[in-house]
């Protein structure tokens, strides 16, 4: 920072010297334009601070929503298993089948409001991540596809609530 010299300063090449006051408030100024400065990269780090933690926050909400959703699924697929268990073995001409039915659909809508979704099976590739083998069958699919789902499974996005029961071909011998 260039100052201003006078003609004297200029012939011996001194600064004249400062007054006694001027000298302490240059350095009562200098000292708050440190402080501010201080202060001002202090005020951007609990800025970016109260940033992460509302993201946190926000990401564990977002968990917290996702288990409640999953155990309240969890609860509900034996009711689920249940009525499909009972409109298996009806007759079609049984008088209650038709309310079987309507409730059945209801929970199944109400399991796809909490965004279970069935795990497909039949047919498909065991994955033991989504299927959980109880058994084998000689059959004429591909070794390790799914040949019966004896229990639907079902998830929430990625993640498995409750994994497929079931059996698996080995292929003819």
């Amino acid at each position: 920072m260039s100052e201003k010299r006078s003609p004297e300063e200029e012939e011996t090449g001194q600064e004249e010297p400062m007054a006694p006051g001027q000298e302490a408030e240059s350095v009562a100024q200098d000292a708050l334009a440190a402080r501010v400065a201080e202060l001002e990269q202090q005020n951007l780090r609990l800025l970016a601070d109260f940033e992460n933690f509302r993201r946190r926050q926000a990401r564990a909400e977002q968990e917290l929503r996702q288990r409640v959703y999953e155990e309240a699924v969890a609860a509900i697929l034996p009711l689920a298993d249940d009525l499909e268990r009972a409109l298996q073995a009806s007759s079609e001409d049984d008088p209650l089948r038709a309310g079987v039915a309507m409730v059945e659909r209801s929970l199944q809508g109400l399991l796809q409001r909490f965004g279970a979704m069935p795990i497909a099976a039949l047919g498909e590739a065991f994955d033991p991540a989504l299927h959980e083998a109880v058994g084998e069958d000689e059959s004429d699919l591909s070794p390790g596809s799914v040949t019966a789902e004896l229990r639907r499974g079902y998830r929430i996005d990625d993640r498995v609530v409750r994994p497929a029961l079931v059996r698996v071909a080995r292929g003819r011998e």
